[in-house]
């Protein structure tokens, strides 16, 4: 399975201190599953290219939005689980823009899985990046019974 951790907002963030821990989240899922970011410059072209995301089976989407719903870890586990034990080839995390998701996104968001709340505070777009790389890092653990994740 192949996670892709995307994102509507600039590209270049290098010089960003969260990159660096967001990717180390990320290379440490490498013994687990194949995990990737994807930066986008507007909510059509994360569209454009969800619609491109071939594969045998359709990618599932969580849209990160304040009205999505909200999920402990073991639940966020559980719900990767399933999809790797469907033979989902593509998992996608996506974070919008910073004006939030359009009606069409939603909608999008709701036809392809599910809609994701962090929580009703407003984070910082690398803050949420981060904070969602480090859980898709805890639910592979969690999956593999490593001793990261304690409960």
């Amino acid at each position: 399975m192949q996670v892709a951790l995307a994102h509507v907002g600039a590209r270049d963030a290098s010089r960003d201190g969260y990159e660096a821990l967001i990717n180390s989240y990320l290379k440490r899922c490498a013994g687990f599953i194949r995990c990737s970011t994807e930066a986008f410059r507007t909510e059509a072209a994360l569209l454009e290219w969800l619609n491109k995301l071939r594969g045998r089976t359709e990618p599932a989407v969580l849209f990160l939005d304040p009205h999505g719903k909200a999920m402990s870890s073991e639940s966020l586990a559980e719900w990767l689980g399933r999809h790797r034990d469907a033979g989902v080839q593509h998992v996608v995390f996506a974070i919008g823009p910073a004006d939030g998701w359009s009606r069409e996104a939603l909608a999008e968001g709701r036809r392809r899985g599910h809609l994701l709340s962090l929580g009703p505070m407003t984070l910082a777009h690398q803050l949420a990046r981060l904070v969602v790389a480090e859980q898709i890092y805890r639910a592979c653990t969690i999956l593999t019974g490593h001793p990261y994740h304690r409960g």
